[in-house]
């Protein structure tokens, strides 16, 4: 049986269609700007996206977390983009990987991620944040040739 409204989601979309976007479950940490940023380009893009949000791991204010639900930010971005879009909390990477739907993953490059995109052919978009990240970074982007980095 199917776990996740995110499979269901993908099959309403064309093949090769979505940018799947998740930075695993590491304790890296995107800033407000750099949250931002990547929410803009992925609305400017018009390209329909499956984006998991864990509102902790992506924004660090010094010592205060801010929750991105809950700023006007994030409300007028998904509803701007409502329709081709769809935001969680959680989704089943392997599965979500191998569906005929993602075209392409924005990924911190943590092993198991590269792992399950490399056995699913889907190219990695590559955002390393920490520790061997930046190592699974120049692997796929430089040695194999099959994703390519983001810069800052």
């Amino acid at each position: 049986a199917r776990s996740s409204e995110c499979l269901d989601w993908l099959d309403t979309q064309e093949p090769d269609s979505v940018l799947y976007v998740a930075f695993g479950s590491s304790i890296a940490k995107l800033s407000q700007e750099e949250f931002e940023e990547l929410v803009l380009g992925l609305e400017a893009s018009k390209v329909p996206f499956l984006l998991t949000v864990r509102p902790p791991q992506f924004v660090d204010e010094g010592d205060t977390t801010v929750l991105v639900k809950n700023s006007d930010f994030y409300k007028n971005f998904v509803e701007r983009t409502k329709g081709r879009d769809l935001v969680v909390s959680w989704a089943p990477q392997r599965e979500v990987l191998a569906h005929r739907a993602v075209a392409g993953f924005v990924s911190h490059c943590g092993w198991n991620s590269v792992l399950e995109s490399v056995s699913s052919g889907v190219p990695i978009i590559c955002w390393p944040r920490i520790y061997e990240e930046g190592l699974n970074r120049k692997i796929m982007a430089e040695r194999c040739r099959i994703g390519v980095e983001v810069s800052d």
